[in-house]
């Protein structure tokens, strides 16, 4: 009977401290503005940041993907020599895939990229070289394999833009260690510009405070509502970003798709993590910003 009236009463407590939170919000109308709006502001540069830096990421990940490199053969190697050049190519440790393109293949390509100009190279015969296609695993080892594939014997010549690769793979991975260290200025930056304006909400309450100290309430009675309606502030903060970001979100995707070859990912992949992120980090800085301001509220 005594731990059911002790349960009864924590279940009164913690009904009181959601009353309390929730009727604060309303009591204290433009704090409480200001401070969601702070939560808000911050949130949805946050959360623009991380739609940018996921579609950012995926666009240099299908670029670096998508990086490949030409092995031509010599004209003396005769056809029969082909298959034996394509194993030894499997044979090197990195290559993705390998793919053979005929001096025919070649040709016909050759004449569909000229079109209307395609005569000028009917009385030249056929020029070009039989060449093998290759994808690497990492595009960061192109330049080690292809000094390989360079050695075997029958390939006359491989090319793979040694002075583009290089500078195109250190600009994506500085777009993306940027990104990183961007949004992780904002977090941090958010966290301190929101429990700063909670320290604000909760100074110019102070009074409140000290009485209800001085009349013998306990530090937990009188950090509860103020933990609620933190709490409420933060979801509530990431709520409004979160609605604007996903409508944005699907409305620019549909845009960019009338420009190909631009795309983005789909809406639902990218927002519904923002979306998690953004709700996770308005709990965690609300809660954060509570219970840090406080701290120094209830020492009377």
């Amino acid at each position: 009977m005594k731990s059911a009236g002790i349960t009864g009463m924590k279940i009164r407590t913690i009904g009181r401290h959601g009353r309390e939170g929730f009727k604060n919000l309303f009591r204290n109308g433009w704090m409480t503005f200001a401070a969601i709006s702070a939560v808000a502001v911050t949130l949805l540069i946050l959360g623009a940041s991380l739609v940018l830096s996921v579609n950012i990421q995926a666009m240099s990940l299908n670029i670096e993907s998508q990086l490949q490199f030409n092995a031509y053969v010599s004209d003396h190697v005769p056809a029969k020599e082909l298959p034996v050049i394509e194993r030894q190519l499997h044979v090197i440790k990195g290559i993705r895939s390998v793919t053979f393109v005929s001096k025919a293949a070649a040709l016909k390509r050759m004449k569909q990229i000229l079109q209307s100009n395609s005569d000028l190279i009917n009385g030249l015969g056929n020029p070009l070289p039989n060449e093998f296609v290759l994808q690497v695993t990492n595009p960061r080892d192109i330049s080690k394999i292809a000094t390989a594939v360079e050695r075997i014997h029958g390939i006359d010549k491989v090319q793979y833009g040694a002075s583009v690769v290089p500078k195109l793979l250190s600009v994506m991975t500085m777009v993306r260690d940027t990104a990183i260290i961007f949004i992780a200025g904002l977090v941090i930056m958010g966290m301190f510009l929101i429990s700063n304006t909670v320290k604000i909400t909760i100074f110019t309450r102070r009074r409140e405070i000290e009485i209800m100290k001085l009349v013998g309430a306990t530090d937990g009675f009188i950090r509860g509502p103020f933990f609620v309606e933190g709490t409420l502030m933060g979801i509530v903060g990431a709520l409004i970003p979160s609605v604007l970001l996903y409508a944005g979100y699907q409305w620019v995707r549909k845009t960019v798709a009338l420009f190909p070859p631009f795309t983005l990912l789909p809406t639902a992949y990218v927002m519904d993590r923002v979306v998690f992120v953004l709700l996770a980090c308005g709990l965690f800085i609300g809660v954060w910003g509570s219970v840090v301001s406080m701290r120094k509220f209830l020492r009377v």
